[in-house]
Parts: structure tokens; sequence; C-alpha cells
């Protein structure tokens, strides 16, 4: 019943937005992480350890770096100067797209008037398969874009069901 609710409220007052002049888009935007990224430190032959650090291209306020070692690589996010807590998984884990998505939102009224609402951060994993730890599979992780209140609202295999997710409703995990 609550969900029902939820749904007609949304359905009004897209409703209203339409009478109003409004009108609502949605997007992606992308950060290469091969090319728009700048390497800020990295391992070498010298180097007793297996590290790497780079500053990425980012919107809205956020930070984006791709960060790891010891065989696990992940995008980390900050807003400000806050990093932002976001989970990774705990076992060997790596990129498995050079692509970060950054979903939002873009209302522009009969005026011309417009606002930008960035919405989630999307990226790729490839990560060891709990059910099958001797086999890797990909797992699209989706944040929930929010200041310093952002967080992880779960994962997805395939990029539909992450937009889904991204544009949902749903509370964090």
């Amino acid at each position: 019943m609550k969900k029902m609710i939820l749904v007609s409220a949304a359905t009004i007052l897209t409703s209203l937005n339409v009478f109003a002049g409004v009108k609502t888009e949605r997007g992606s935007v992308y950060t290469d992480m091969k090319n728009e990224c700048v390497v800020v430190s990295t391992a070498t032959d010298q180097a007793p350890i297996d590290f790497y650090h780079a500053e990425c291209k980012a919107f809205g306020g956020y930070r984006l770096t791709l960060t790891g070692g010891d065989l696990r690589y992940h995008p980390a996010l900050y807003f400000g100067s806050t990093e932002l807590n976001i989970p990774t998984p705990p076992s060997f884990h790596e990129p498995a797209s050079d692509k970060v998505e950054w979903v939002y939102e873009h209302t522009i009224d009969q005026e011309g008037f417009g606002q930008l609402v960035w919405k989630a951060l999307i990226y790729r994993l490839n990560v060891v398969d709990e059910n099958n730890p001797e086999q890797n599979i990909e797992k699209l992780f989706v944040v929930r874009l929010d200041g310093e209140k952002s967080c992880l609202l779960g994962t997805a295999q395939t990029n539909e069901k992450a937009r889904e997710l991204a544009y949902s409703t749903r509370s964090c995990k």
C-alpha cells in the first residue's frame, strides 16, 4: 500500500511539472579511467609492494580516484575533502571497465532555467564469485550521490538494472 501511495504521489508531481512547463530529463556522463585520470603514485620495480593512486575527472563537487594495492583496485569517492564510506569487496577485485557512469536528472522550466541533480555513480568491478571462489564475475556497484551522506544502494548484473537502482527511492544498504 505504501509503495502504491508513493507511486501515485510521484505521478501527480510529475504531471504537475508538465503543466508548470518543467521538463525533466535523465542522462549520464562518463569518466574514462584510462584517459581522464592523472597518476599520482604507482609501484615501480624498486617498490616492495603493489600500489596505485590516480585522480580522475569527476562532477558535482565530488572527487573520484582509482586506488588500490595487493591486486585490489577500485574507485574511491570523496565529497569535498571527505572520503565517502563506500564498501568494496574484501576479496581480490579490479575494475572490469574503464568507464564510470555519473547518473543525473536535469530539469528546465519554461523560461529556460535549469537544475542538474547528480543521482548516482555506477562502476563495474571484476570480483570473486561467492558461490565459486575459483571464478570471477562482473558486478555493477550503484552509489547514491547525496553529498557526505552518499552510500551504496546495491549491486546489479546489467546496466539497465543498475540505472533502475540509481533512479529508485530505495534506501542504502
